[in-house]
């Protein structure tokens, strides 16, 4: 398994050789950036900009659904107030694996593989985010 980085430090870009300082910024998708550069002096600027300003930003506002809780109930169940709904029916979870980003769809005992797709989030009871990594933009 790979291992979250957080991203380096302003100092830490201004100690990385061309090579490194392009492999960064591929590394979060930002390699156009650097497609008219000459000079280095522009490449650790471009850098540090995006990564040490901008990145921190980006990754404030990002998030994963790791787990899905619904809960189905029949049509007729507290339609006259008689039974607490939430006391009938079922529940389901749906929680992605980590590591091999596999989602498994969870009742009772039961547990099968499910794709991602077909987790219905309109349906859910209760959502779980993670907060994304700088590793994960």
């Amino acid at each position: 398994s790979q291992k979250k980085r957080e991203p380096p430090t302003e100092d830490q870009i201004l100690e990385m050789s061309v090579k490194e300082l392009k492999d960064l910024l591929q590394n979060y998708g930002q390699s156009a950036l650097a497609t008219n550069v000459v000079e280095k002096s522009e490449l650790l600027q471009l850098c540090i900009d995006f990564i040490a300003k901008s990145l921190p930003d980006l990754l404030s506002q990002k998030y994963d659904l790791v787990a899905n809780i619904t809960h189905t109930i029949p049509a007729e169940v507290g339609r006259e107030g008689l039974v607490d709904p939430l006391e009938e029916g079922s529940y389901r979870c749906h929680v992605e694996h980590k590591s091999t980003k596999q989602w498994f769809e969870i009742q009772d005992l039961h547990v099968q593989e499910i794709m991602p797709q077909l987790i219905g989030v309109s349906e859910s009871y209760v959502l779980i985010f993670e907060k994304k990594s700088a590793s994960d933009l």
